[in-house]
């Protein structure tokens, strides 16, 4: 659902965004400016929209693969529960530790680091809440893509 949404260029650009900020916070003279403008957050969306943009490459493609084969083989060898024990709940827990960071202005590396594996642990998480956590984390994500794409000119 969320290769459809993000150019390789995009999340390219993207990326470069993230850095961009994450340096520039440490000019001097400018912290209150990248408070005030809340970079930290922007730079963990951007961070997540360039990571869903490896979705759409190759190597995203054999990502998603492995993870449904070893999610059917988990399913098949012990039962459908066991199956969201191995690869959806540590995916809701990233998501949830994500959201978190995000919403209680509360980033750090680790949350950059989380948002870079969100997009690609999302997709392993089952059933209509892996569906919905899918849906808007793709809404957002295109959203961020557009944005960053129509900024350099590559929409």
């Amino acid at each position: 659902m969320i290769e459809a949404v993000v150019s390789s260029a995009a999340g390219g650009a993207c990326a470069g965004s993230a850095a961009l900020l994450y340096y520039s916070e440490k000019l001097p003279g400018i912290k209150k400016l990248t408070n005030k403008l809340h970079t930290d957050r922007a730079q963990a969306i951007l961070i997540a929209t360039a990571s869903a943009a490896v979705i759409s490459t190759p190597a995203g493609s054999w990502w998603n693969d492995t993870v449904n084969a070893l999610h059917d083989w988990s399913v098949g060898l012990v039962g459908q529960w066991t199956g969201l024990l191995i690869t959806g709940i540590p995916a809701l827990f990233v998501t949830v530790i994500f959201i978190n960071d995000l919403w209680t202005r509360k980033v750090e590396h680790r949350t950059r680091i989380l948002g870079a594996l969100l997009p690609v642990l999302v997709s392993t998480i089952p059933g209509p809440i892996g569906s919905g956590i899918q849906s808007v984390l793709s809404w957002v994500v295109g959203k961020v893509s557009g944005l960053v794409a129509g900024a350099f000119g590559l929409a």
